[in-house]
């Protein structure tokens, strides 16, 4: 791994948190903590293309590391990061050594057969569950 989990955490940009208020009303109180929650699927994500290299015939690390629907209010944080490009590719420099790109047709370009699906989405809930805890999937998988 590039960085520790609590070395991301530390990170803090004022500026994304106050835009993501103005630009998101109703999830103004909880902007610093879907901050930390977008810091930390970076982390995680990172993790699990690090474990993949590891132990890639692993079947729990079979999955497609993805920002599910349920995830929203942190993909809208990574949109209003995204807009301060300097300091987000400083961002991921500094802590991945590389650029975390935003792609967001994965889900949707994922096959369509349910089981599949649903399979995927245990993992990484699993996956999530194990690195980072049950308050993580609560949030992330939250009614908004």
């Amino acid at each position: 791994m590039i960085c520790t989990l609590p070395d991301i955490l530390k990170f803090e940009h004022p500026a994304v948190i106050n835009r993501f208020q103005k630009e998101f009303p109703m999830n103004a109180g909880q902007a610093s903590m879907i901050f930390k929650d977008l810091l930390s699927f970076f982390w995680l994500s990172e993790k699990h293309h690090q474990d993949q290299l590891r132990d890639a015939k692993k079947p729990e690390l079979d999955f497609v590391f993805i920002m599910d629907e349920e995830m929203k209010a942190i993909d809208q944080m990574w949109h209003v990061f995204l807009l301060y490009t300097k300091d987000y590719t400083d961002f991921c420099e500094i802590y991945f050594k590389q650029y975390i790109h935003h792609l967001p047709d994965i889900v949707p370009n994922m096959p369509q057969d349910p089981a599949a699906f649903e399979l995927n989405l245990e993992k990484f809930l699993n996956y999530t569950f194990d690195n980072l805890g049950e308050g993580a999937v609560k949030r992330w998988f939250s009614e908004n």
